[in-house]
């Protein structure tokens, strides 16, 4: 999941792995995918009859609502390619009737979403609703001031499984400097620690052939890729971004690196201390010693594809994702199961002896709204965001359709295909592989019992047990997020610290005097404004 580093907000993550985040929470069951390209675009109100279930609208009567048909335009990845005229789709159908909508998909991939956003923005071509991961900073601030963006209602007592979201501290946090809340926050889990969402993939086989065990250390970490890259023949270690190295390999370095901290009673942003510089100097080293991929900053460079097959040691990912990438690995690995041949490695503990889990806000991402969108069209959206965010769109879109393919088991499901090794739920109803991530990523809960005989199951039991060890013994990290989410919402100056530290990893300059350069660049475009207000609020808090 990408961070919300202040001075980055906004940046498209042209990096990640197929299927990332079509089920980002952190301990979700859905386990199925999608593929690419095809674009409408704003879309007008039509006159048509229809009736839909109660939800998010109030108390009105079942006929009283949703009279008038209406053509809503979204954005979203791998949209065009799911949403298809003449697609035979029972669970679209059921929605859109339910809502008495008709979706216009309108195309964007995970490599161009925030470019494609930034210009529909600047020609006045947004979408109704359309993903983004801006939800704040300083692009954010300037959609708010031009009117691009439609805030959400001061109300949303008519959408409960949204307004549960939205009350939420860090996403309160992130409202305008208006007050005002822009955006629908996609969740990814019920809390801030996500153990499993940074971590490095390794080649368990492979470490087993070879008679090597888990490090404990960064000098042991390097001597195991390191020995693993010269008997293989492989890229040691391969990643498509520093900023996922950064918390996936040395993230008990400085648990706090990415996010405003305190420091000697001055909050400032992480990249501007110490303890980031040497996070940075780490990953020169690897670079340098040749276990980095020498390839991490190339544009559009698939890590994912360079280690299913078998091209690289190591993988730096979103590991949560894994049991979607079973079908990449089977496709180049055909016979050989996932998980006998990959892991997720141990972190590295910290010099205090402890796991820091990995941390994040309680989401990645929002839906905003076209500044012009009437507010007929809002609500028509925000209800069927709402129903989806709900248990009852959560079993439908993970599950498909009740009685046909699953039965109420209590809070619980019981899923018809349980035992089907080869069902796909996304090829009997091709939405669902958006539809499960269109309001939020995961409400955190599983509603299944036990796990199928799948490899993608068998991979999430994998990660489920991985991650509830973790929980278990792993320590929070040092993160204010109540303070962070405040910080994000302000402009700090626009600078691209990632492209910075791409930079450094791959020269000679001295890595602490360029970051106090770049800091003071920053100071007098922003970010010298925003440290002043986020310590005058912030005084008296840790």
């Amino acid at each position: 999941m990408k961070k919300k580093n202040a001075l980055t907000v906004g940046l498209s993550v042209a990096l990640l792995t197929s299927g990332l985040l079509a089920g980002c929470g952190s301990n979700g069951d859905n386990t199925n995918n999608s593929g690419n390209a095809n674009t409408a675009a704003n879309s007008d109100t039509s006159n048509s009859s229809g009736n839909s279930s109660n939800n998010g609208s109030g108390n009105a009567a079942p006929e009283d609502l949703f009279k008038e048909h209406l053509d809503i335009s979204l954005a979203y990845m791998d949209i065009g390619t799911v949403i298809k005229d003449g697609q035979s789709d029972d669970m679209l159908k059921m929605l859109e009737e339910k809502f008495n909508i008709t979706i216009k998909p309108v195309n964007e991939s995970w490599g161009d979403y925030g470019d494609r956003t930034k210009l529909w923005a600047a020609s006045g071509q947004l979408p109704d609703a359309f993903f983004t991961d801006a939800t704040s900073g300083d692009l954010f601030n300037q959609w708010v001031e031009q009117g691009i963006i439609k805030a959400l209602p001061d109300d949303m007592s008519k959408y409960p499984s949204l307004k549960q979201y939205t009350d939420l501290p860090d996403v309160k946090g992130a409202a305008a400097s208006d007050g005002k809340l822009y955006f629908i926050p996609r969740m990814l889990a019920s809390r801030n620690e996500l153990p499993n969402d940074r971590g490095i993939l390794i080649r368990k086989d492979w470490m087993d052939e070879l008679g090597l065990k888990d490090p404990t250390t960064y000098d042991e970490l390097k001597v195991v890729l390191k020995t693993i890259g010269e008997k293989k023949h492989v890229i040691p270690l391969t990643t498509s971004s520093i900023d996922w190295t950064s918390d996936s390999v040395f993230h008990n370095l400085a648990p706090a690196m990415q996010w405003w901290q305190k420091i000697d009673g001055q909050w400032k942003p992480g990249w501007m201390t110490d303890a980031f510089a040497d996070v940075v100097e780490h990953e020169r080293d690897l670079y340098q010693s040749g276990i980095l991929d020498k390839d991490f900053s190339v544009p559009n460079m698939d890590a994912s594809a360079k280690f299913n097959q078998g091209k690289a040691a190591a993988l730096v990912n979103t590991v949560k994702n894994m049991a979607y990438d079973v079908p990449n690995w089977s496709k180049e690995n055909p016979g050989v199961k996932y998980i006998d041949a990959v892991k997720i490695l141990p972190p590295i503990p910290a010099a205090d002896g402890n796991n820091y889990l990995y941390g994040y806000y309680d989401y990645w991402s929002g839906t905003m709204f076209n500044g012009s969108l009437s507010d007929e069209k809002q609500e028509r959206i925000l209800a069927m965001f709402d129903w989806l965010a709900s248990p009852e769109g959560q079993k439908t879109v993970r599950y498909g359709l009740q009685g046909t393919d699953w039965e109420p088991n209590g809070d619980l499901v019981t899923n018809k295909h349980a035992e089907e090794k080869d069902f796909d739920l996304a090829k009997k109803y091709p939405s669902s592989s958006i539809l499960n991530g269109m309001s939020i990523w995961s409400d955190g809960k599983r509603y299944v019992e036990g796990y199928g005989p799948s490899e993608a199951e068998q991979t999430q039991k994998y990660l489920d047990e991985v991650e509830a060890q973790q929980l278990q013994t792993g320590q929070k990290a040092p993160v204010n997020w109540v303070v962070n989410a405040y910080a994000g919402s302000l402009n700090t100056g626009g600078g691209d610290v990632q492209g910075l530290v791409t930079k450094l990893v791959m020269g000679k300059e001295d890595i602490k005097e360029a970051m106090k350069k770049f800091a003071d660049e920053q100071m007098g475009l922003g970010l010298q404004d925003a440290i002043d207000k986020v310590n005058d609020k912030f005084k008296d808090e840790n």
